[in-house]
């Protein structure tokens, strides 16, 4: 037995001594794989670089953008009504020609006639577009719709009803482009 543990005691130095050499071979092995100080300040550098010039395109890209869009928004702008104009035209056509019949012929029922047609159909087609006449005769006074130009004492109306529109209001939608022009009724002095 005491030849056994003769020949555990050395053959345990010598398993220690390989792999304390292995230990210390394999720190060597990755500080060599490791990079070096200025081999990491240099990667550093490299990858700032990089990200400064994405960041730099990246701003350039949102920038022509931004150009782009407002270019788009101005020619929107622009030729926003040429669809209305393209409507109105053949309206022009027809109130010179209804000038011209009333100029050949001298007729002014014919004229009148020819006008209101045209008439007519301006109103029609500013219906297409969302514009309508604001209603005001006989409807209460709104000072959202309607711009007073004058009241009027009347028996027979109730105090701020709309007797007369002097010039017809015109709304969009819910918006009013031109208020209507109107002649208010007031109470009968007393």
């Amino acid at each position: 037995m005491a030849e056994d543990t003769e020949n555990q005691n050395p053959e345990t130095p010598e398993d220690e001594t390989p792999s304390d050499e292995a230990a210390e071979q394999q720190p060597s092995a990755e500080a060599s794989e490791e990079p070096t100080l200025e081999e990491q300040l240099a990667l550093a550098l490299e990858e700032r670089d990089q990200q400064t010039d994405r960041a730099l395109r990246a701003q350039a890209e949102l920038e022509n953008v931004r150009k782009r869009l407002l270019r788009e928004a101005d020619m929107m702008r622009q030729y926003a009504v040429a669809p209305l104009a393209a409507e109105l035209l053949p309206l022009m056509d027809n109130l010179q020609r209804a000038i011209a019949a009333g100029e050949r012929t001298g007729n002014i029922e014919e004229l009148l006639q020819g006008l209101q047609m045209v008439s007519k159909s301006f109103e029609e087609t500013l219906g297409k577009f969302g514009v309508e006449k604001i209603p005001a005769v006989n409807e209460p006074f709104d000072p959202n719709k309607h711009e007073a130009l004058q009241q009027v004492p009347s028996p027979d109306h109730e105090p701020m009803q709309v007797l007369q529109e002097v010039e017809t209001g015109w709304q969009m939608h819910d918006r009013v482009i031109r208020p209507s022009k109107v002649i208010v009724s007031s109470a009968p002095p007393a």
